[in-house]
Order: structure tokens, then C-alpha cells, then sequence
């Protein structure tokens, strides 16, 4: 208790110089926190979930996905149009669109901005993104083996800059031989895609498909002597008086690891529908900070609180407190390669192992005294009500039953669990993960006879031991990017990179293509479902529960504000009232 005490202490004394020293703090009409800087301004290269919120503040897709009830709207594109084969959409941007400086928008932004993702140049990490569109994937490697072939040639005789410009306007001629789009003319927009994708409009909304301002982008690319790679001015992304955005709003102000301020776009077309005029992002990494930053009224809504914090939050029973269950879910990934790394045949090759292990797991035990949350118990990789029109096989999983669980160990040709050798959990340290995994260890030791080690590592070691398959049980989680079941479900196909399990069943893949192939979405669905259905019963990894966000934020206080399964906020829509002087 002493030890809280002199905390909060040192954290009330500290706070002013942590949140309030040096230059002031710009005013806003509505002021949220950030638990961390931003990765990236840069709409082709995020991968974070608060920069591509971000990213939906500052830029414009040409569809506008309300992730409150799933629907498509008009974003940049007033209007378009899907041919009857569902591969051609034509999509017609906005008279009125214009970026931050004045220029109009254009159909050719969005092909430049498109072409940036689709080039091994930029390490887009949502390029696949834009593998659905006709000649994307294939351009992505023409490229790829280009810059291969100019290195080699760098090495042998010498490289230069005009020789890799020369390189880029070979591939700018190929990008318009191969790859499905085409400037009809400057508001119009026609894209071609592979096959009839039923959420490709999903896909257009993400922040990969985000337009960039072409010319201020290219004002800083350089190009690579030795490798011919087309390199862009990181610094462009980060300075408010450079960087042109089309949406909302505008990068007014920024200070490293202290705030990012926005103020409403002059040129955003639908300017006259927003509800505040300025946004604030306080970055609070210190748990305590933010809670005084917010108790005081410094700011308005923390949209995420750690796990560290969030139990005892909730104890306090506090009309503030929001629990939000999100389109994610907690697993626990099996390497089903057929040997061990010291050679020894694999347990988990088997399905009935992996599928006793996961039986003998008892979920609402563990989101009730481990992580105390009470988090959702997952009887399916894909969460219920995420995806419009599919209701997951939860029928297929395995339920808690450890009978069962020692039955399947038997019929495996375990007598005893104890025979069960070789297998450790892997688990990155932090935010309790550790927690969960001993008390795993302790369900598989008490209901199965089953031993495993438990290895702690830093999440960076995590994630590569588990891209290099090095690891026998692993920590993970997955979050939907799209509102879609393959958004889960593609990253169990033998062909995915993502598929770091090794798991393979060609039915599964069957399935898959299937419905990728499928016009009807109802049966598209149930395609969808019966492949899920196969994912449950072999259990490749194991579904322990769907994720909550625990956040803050006064309904009196904070108007406008919608949670939703995808934690993407509708800021435009947000305004705070009885804010005082803060």
C-alpha cells in the first residue's frame, strides 16, 4: 500500500512536466489519449491500429466505412458502379474533393498512392491488400525481380541514380500494361479486379487504398545507386506545414511523444458536417498519468486502458467505464509440423492431441479469475457478429471437457498424458500474458497429466521464433482488418505467410477457393462456415476468448461517441460539452 501511495505521489508531482511543460498544449475541442508516438503517417505503410485511426482523420478513402452498422457509404467517390460479372468497379470522385492546399482530387492520386502499396520499393505491409486487383500481385513481382536483376548488375558494374530512374519508368510503362486500373479521366476511376470479391468496397475503405497528394510525395523520392529502389522523404509524413491531406482534418501541430494536433480541413467537401473543430491526441504512456490526465479533466476519452489497470477499474463500478467486445480473438498457435526441432516426432501433428489439449482448457474459469475480465469464451476463430451473414460453426470447437480431452489422448496413443513430451507455451512478457499461460500449464497438468515449460520473451523474439516456426505452442492473437470471415479465416491456408501453424488441409484450401469464386454471398457463407467448421474440429491453434477494450469517457460529458467491434471512432462526429478551462 505504501508503495501506491508514494506513486501516486511522485505522479501528481510529475505530471504538470509530463503532460504540461514547455511549450503549452495546444487547445482542442476534443482531447483523447495515446498510449504511444505514432508509427506512421504514411497511409501505404501502416500496420498499427491508432495510425490507421489516424489515417482516417487525415485522409479519405473513396468509400467510407461505418463500422457502426457495417455499412458502405460514399467517401471520396460520390457514387459507383459494379459491372454484372462484379470484376469492373467505376467509381466517380467528387467535384467538390480537394486536398489541404487547394489542388483538386484526382483519379490519379489514388492510382499513385495504389501503385506505391503494390511495390516491394515502399515494404507496404498491407501490399496483399492490393493483390486483388487484376495484374497487382504480378506487378508487385515483376518488380521485385527487377530491382534483384539491377543489384546483381550494380555489383558488376557500377550503379547510379539515372540508371535506377531509368529502371522506374520501364516499370511505370509495365504498371500500365499489366495492373486493372485506369484514369477514364480525372474524376473517374475504373478497377478491375481478379475475381468478384464480395468486400472489395471493405478493402477500398482501409487505409492502404488512402490517396496520397502525388506531387509533394514525389517532390522527395530519391533513387538507390546500389539497389534502384525508390526511396520517399520520411520527414514529408511528419511536418504539418508539408504534409497535404483530403480528409477531415489536418496535421496542425505536432510534438514528438508529447501530442499531435488537428484542426478542421478548410478544403474537406463535407466540412459543414463536423462537430468539433479541432482534435487532440495526448500521448500518455504512464499508466498513472492517464488516469490523473483524465480524472482532471485534461482529457476527454482514453479509448484503450491497459490490462494492468482495467480490472480495477471496472471493481470501482464507475459510469465511465465502457467494456467493448472487439472483432479479435486470443489463441494459442500449434506448430503441426510432423518433428520437433531436436528431431523427435511432433505431438501436435496430431489433431487429437492439439484438439485434447484445447478441451481441457476451461475458458470461462480463465477470462473470470486470470485475466478478470470476463471477456467473451471463443468457440470460434472468427467472432460472432463481426461479419454480416456468418454465424460461426461454434458447434464444431471443443468445449471444456477434460473426459473427453483423455479419451482423444488415448485414441492418439497416449496411455497417459504424461507420454505427451517436448512442448513449451511461447509468450511475449507484458500485459499479462504470463498469467495466462501458467494457468494453461496448470489446467493441461491437472486435467491431462500433460507437462509443458513456459518461455517469457520479448514480443519482438516472439514474433520471429514464430514466423521461423521456432516454437511448439505460441501466444497470439488476431484482429479482423476487414469485415469479412476471410479476413480470419484466409491466414489458416497452406499458402498463406501468415500461417505460421504449418497446418495444411486441403479441403480447408478447397473451400476457400471456393468461395472466393462464389457470386451468391449466401453461399459464399456457408462455404466460408463449412471451412471453419474444419478449422474448429483440427484446431491448429487454440481459441481461449475474444478480445475486450476496457476505455474511458463521461457520457454527460462526451457527445457523438459510437464503440464498436472495430475500435474505429468517428471523431468528426464527437464533441465535448462542460469541458471548463481544459
Amino acid at each position: 500500500m505504501f508503495k501506491r501511495i508514494a506513486l501516486v505521489i511522485l505522479v501528481m508531482f510529475s505530471l504538470p512536466f509530463v503532460i504540461g511543460v514547455g511549450d503549452p498544449m495546444p487547445k482542442a475541442d476534443f482531447v483523447f489519449v495515446e498510449d504511444a508516438e505514432y508509427n506512421s503517417r504514411d497511409p501505404q505503410r501502416m500496420t498499427y491500429l491508432a495510425d490507421i485511426r489516424l489515417a482516417s482523420r487525415l485522409f479519405e478513402t473513396l468509400v467510407d466505412m461505418d463500422f457502426n452498422d457495417m455499412s458502405r457509404n460514399p467517401g471520396a467517390a460520390e457514387r459507383w458502379e459494379i459491372s454484372e460479372d462484379g470484376r469492373t468497379y467505376t467509381f466517380y470522385i467528387r467535384e467538390d474533393a480537394y486536398w489541404s492546399n487547394g489542388d483538386p482530387l484526382t483519379s490519379h492520386d489514388y492510382i499513385y498512392a495504389w501503385r506505391r502499396a503494390m511495390i516491394p520499393d515502399t515494404a507496404a505491409g498491407y501490399a496483399l491488400f492490393l493483390f486483388t486487383i487484376e495484374g497487382g500481385q504480378e506487378f508487385y513481382h515483376y518488380r521485385e525481380a527487377q530491382l534483384a536483376d539491377y543489384a546483381k548488375q550494380a555489383k558488376l558494374t557500377s550503379g547510379s541514380e539515372a540508371k535506377a530512374m531509368g529502371l522506374w519508368k520501364e516499370a511505370l510503362e509495365k504498371f500500365d500494361e499489366m495492373v486493372g486500373v485506369r484514369a477514364i479521366d480525372d474524376k473517374t476511376l475504373e478497377v478491375t479486379i481478379k475475381q468478384r470479391t464480395d468486400y472489395f468496397l471493405d478493402l477500398v475503405s482501409f487505409a492502404t487504398y488512402m490517396p496520397v497528394h502525388a506531387a509533394s510525395v514525389e517532390a522527395g523520392v530519391t533513387y538507390s545507386a546500389e539497389t534502384g529502389r525508390r526511396m520517399d522523404d520520411s520527414s514529408y509524413w511528419n511536418n504539418p506545414k508539408r504534409l497535404i491531406v483530403n480528409g477531415p482534418y489536418v496535421l496542425n501541430k505536432r510534438k514528438f511523444r508529447q501530442y499531435s494536433y488537428l484542426t478542421a480541413n478548410p478544403k474537406y467537401w463535407n466540412r459543414g458536417s463536423l462537430k468539433n473543430q479541432s482534435l487532440l491526441a495526448r500521448i500518455i504512456s504512464d499508466d498513472m498519468a492517464m488516469l490523473m490526465a483524465y480524472d482532471q479533466g485534461v482529457v476527454d476519452y482514453v479509448p484503450q486502458v491497459s490490462t494492468a489497470i482495467a480490472y480495477d477499474l471496472l471493481a470501482r463500478d464507475r459510469d465511465d467505464v465502457h467494456v467493448t467486445p472487439v472483432a479479435g480473438t486470443y489463441i494459442y498457435n500449434f506448430n503441426c509440423s510432423p518433428k520437433l526441432n531436436n528431431g523427435e516426432p511432433n505431438p501436435l501433428a496430431d489433431w487429437r492431441v492439439r484438439r485434447a489439449l484445447c478441451a481441457a482448457i476451461d475458458r470461462k474459469q480463465l477470462v473470470a479469475k486470470i485475466t478478470r475480465l470476463n471477456e467473451p469464451p471463443a468457440y470460434s476463430f472468427v467472432p460472432p457478429g463481426s461479419c454480416a451473414g456468418y454465424d460461426p460453426p461454434v458447434e464444431s470447437a471443443p468445449i471444456f471437457d477434460p473426459q473427453a480431452a483423455r479419451d482423444l489422448l488415448k485414441e492418439a496413443g497416449y496411455a497417459d498424458g504424461s507420454e505427451v513430451k517436448g512442448l513449451s507455451i511461447l509468450y511475449n512478457t507484458g500485459s499479462g500474458h504470463d498469467k495466462a499461460a501458467q494457468a494453461v500449464k496448470k489446467m493441461w497438468e491437472e486435467h491431462l497429466g500433460v507437462v509443458v515449460t513456459l518461455e517469457g520473451v520479448e514480443s519482438k523474439i516472439s514474433s520471429q521464433r514464430g514466423r521461423s516456426q521456432d516454437y511448439t505452442i505460441r501466444r497470439a492473437g488476431w484482429y479482423g482488418d476487414y469485415a469479412d470471415p476471410t479476413s480470419w479465416l484466409d491466414i489458416r491456408s497452406s499458402k498463406d505467410e501468415n500461417n505460421t501453424t504449418k497446418w495444411s488441409n486441403p479441403e480447408y484450401d478447397a473451400l476457400l477457393v471456393r468461395a472466393s469464386k462464389e457470386g451468391d454471398s449466401a453461399v459464399r457463407m456457408r462455404l466460408l462456415r463449412e471451412a471453419e467448421a474444419i478449422l474448429l474440429r483440427e484446431c491448429p491453434h487454440a481459441v481461449l476468448y475474444h478480445y475486450v477494450v476496457v476505455s474511458l469517457f463521461d457520457p454527460e460529458k462526451v457527445k457523438g461517441l459510437r464503440l464498436n467491434a472495430w475500435t474505429r471512432d468517428r471523431f468528426e462526429e464527437v464533441y465535448a460539452v462542460d469541458r471548463g478551462d481544459n
